[in-house]
C-alpha cells in the first residue's frame, strides 16, 4: 500500500508540470485508472482500503512538504494542495 501511495503522490507533480489545463482533474483522473489497472491485475483493489490508502498518501505527502520545504521551496504547493484535498477526503 505503501508503494502505490507513493506512486499516486507522483501523479500530483506530473500534473503540475505537465501542462494541463485542469492539473488536479487529471491527476485525479490518473489516480483512479492507475488504482483500476493495479486492481485488474492483481485482484487487490487499493481503494478497498480507502482510510490505510489515504494514511500511507497523507504521510508521504508530509514528507514532500518537509523535502520541498528545504530543497524547492516554489515547488512547496504541489504536496500542500494534497494535504488539503485528502484531509478533506471523505471515507
Amino acid at each position: 500500500m505503501r508503494d502505490i501511495a507513493g506512486m499516486l503522490r507522483s501523479f500530483d507533480y506530473a500534473a503540475a508540470v505537465g501542462g494541463h489545463d485542469s492539473p488536479q482533474d487529471w491527476a485525479g483522473r490518473t489516480r483512479a485508472a492507475y488504482c483500476a489497472g493495479y486492481a485488474e491485475a492483481s485482484g487487490a483493489d487499493p481503494r478497498d482500503e480507502p482510510e490505510l490508502l489515504r494514511a500511507h498518501e497523507t504521510d508521504k505527502a508530509v514528507y514532500e512538504v518537509v523535502y520541498e520545504a528545504r530543497h524547492r521551496p516554489e515547488w512547496l504547493p504541489v504536496p500542500m494542495s494534497a494535504i488539503r484535498r485528502l484531509a478533506a477526503a471523505r471515507p
